[in-house]
């Protein structure tokens, strides 16, 4: 079964020869897995999201670097496709043997033409994505990404011959590029080969590229934008380039370069994002763990003993119990602040940053954070876009940044999701709690939820409008202890 999975192409530098082959290869449909749902929540930079599937299960998904959704039968990236759409995903199984690989999708339309005019748009302003498949010398041989071949050769065969220009730009697997600018190099096209187009993301064209300098990048493997002749080699957006040239700094840290990520080669033990092959770093006595040695997993709160410093909670998606203990060094966050243990609510959802016990088993807590306190850490909130009955439409809005010019300017949405609510929602405004009808389209929201269980959907248990109101929770909490629920 072919499959490409992005934690192993993540450190293909690192993976010997007939490794790195298996990697390269594209997947047949023919292996993927059918699954009719509706799109609840996307990941616009990261490239994954979730869908809940019509028996009302929430299947979370990542994109391989050459996966490219379908929407109104043509191409698409996933800011084009709106909340609720209903459609058939087409998944591939992970390392793990789960099916959280999206390939494409089906929506059953013939191709619309302004859909893929949109698509190519897009695509333009940052480069055709590709793969090395190998180097020589001065050369560079890469084959294209498409969903749609014969739409793909249409739209860009007066590009792709022999002595046009190509200037190949360093990518990750996100598709996010660093810095055009610099990691890029002018080069032409020497030879163009048609390739085999029954696998899914090949465009059918294989091109080779002489450039003037060979980039450290530059490696077989490796994931490139390519700007053709005549487009304009320039940085993604603010949030989506993964350098941010000419604004001020990232607040968010789930946007910024993931060095555990990027570079694998650094840390001498497995990472959420990397190193697969190797074990767990081993906590000392003492000693502060190392950066991303932390396993982490979302769960919802089921018990706490603040007496013990122990507790459990039920990991999203399948509901499995773990029993957990605090490490003597510990840091909790709930609603912004740095509460108590016994101020924790149970029954919400949480990020718990998790080590091995001596038997194995993750049961060692450094960290527990809610949804509130992640969120506002990464200066992201939730922006209200429609409502409907229970269901409520949001975008991930990050804060004002200064740009070239030193104005302050709104960064474009990071993505966006539907947030669950009912007759036990709270609402809160300033200091007064309001009613639901009180929300309205265009509050800016954080909120905290309960866990998505296994026939229990996730819903939100508080809404906080308003920055007003997320600094006066927070300072609220920060004062003497509450009580506990």
């Amino acid at each position: 079964m072919r499959l490409l999975c992005a934690l192993f192409l993540a450190s293909a530098l690192s993976l010997p020869a007939a490794d790195a082959a298996k990697v390269m290869e594209f997947p047949s449909l023919n292996d993927a897995k059918r699954i009719h749902g509706e799109l609840v929540s996307v990941d616009f930079i990261l490239r994954k999201g979730e869908f809940r599937s019509d028996d009302g299960k929430l299947m979370p998904f990542s994109m391989p670097p050459y996966a490219i959704m379908k929407y109104k039968g043509a191409e698409a990236d996933l800011r084009e496709v709106p909340l609720g759409t209903k459609m058939t995903f087409l998944m591939l199984p992970d390392a793990a043997g789960k099916f959280t690989r999206l390939v494409t999708t089906d929506d059953g339309q013939p191709a619309d033409a302004a859909q893929l005019k949109k698509f190519r748009e897009f695509t333009e302003k940052r480069g055709v994505a590709a793969w090395i498949d190998k180097t020589d010398s001065s050369t560079v041989t890469l084959t294209f990404f498409s969903g749609d071949a014969a739409a793909f050769q249409a739209a860009y065969k007066e590009l792709l011959v022999v002595g046009k220009e190509a200037r190949p730009c360093v990518s990750n697997d996100e598709l996010r590029t660093w810095n055009p600018g610099v990691d890029g190099e002018r080069g032409s096209i020497t030879e163009v080969n048609k390739v085999p187009t029954e696998y899914f993301g090949s465009s059918g064209v294989q091109v080779t590229v002489k450039v003037s300098n060979m980039l450290e990048g530059y490696r077989r493997g490796r994931i490139v934008r390519v700007f053709l002749a005549g487009w304009k080699a320039q940085d993604q957006l603010y949030g989506e380039s993964l350098m941010g040239y000419g604004f001020g700094r990232m607040l968010d840290q789930e946007l910024v370069e993931n060095v555990a990520k990027e570079y694998p080669e650094q840390f001498p033990y497995r990472t959420d994002y990397s190193n697969a092959h190797l074990p767990w770093y081993q906590l000392k006595d003492d000693v502060k763990p190392p950066p991303f040695s932390e396993h982490m997993v979302i769960g919802e709160l089921v018990q706490a003993d603040a007496k013990t410093g122990s507790g459990q909670f039920l990991t999203e998606l399948t509901g499995e119990a773990v029993n957990f203990t605090l490490l003597k060094q510990h840091t909790l966050k709930y609603l912004g602040a740095d509460p108590q243990f016994a101020q924790l609510f149970t029954g919400q959802r949480y990020r718990f940053d998790l080590y091995q016990d001596a038997k194995g088993a993750f049961t060692r807590v450094s960290r527990i954070s809610d949804d509130f306190s992640h969120f506002s850490a990464n200066a992201i909130t939730a922006r209200v876009t429609s409502i409907h009955g229970d269901q409520i439409h949001v975008a991930w809005q990050l804060p004002l940044v200064k740009d070239y010019n030193g104005d302050m300017q709104r960064p474009q949405d990071i993505g966006c999701c539907i947030l669950r609510v009912n007759d036990v929602t709270r609402v809160w405004k300033a200091d007064q709690q309001v009613k639901l009808a009180d929300l309205k389209v265009g509050d800016a929201l954080l909120f905290n939820r309960t866990g998505e269980l296994p026939g229990k959907p996730s819903h939100c248990t508080d809404l906080w409008i308003g920055e007003e109101t997320h600094k006066m929770v927070t300072e609220k909490l920060r004062k003497p202890a509450v009580a506990k629920k």
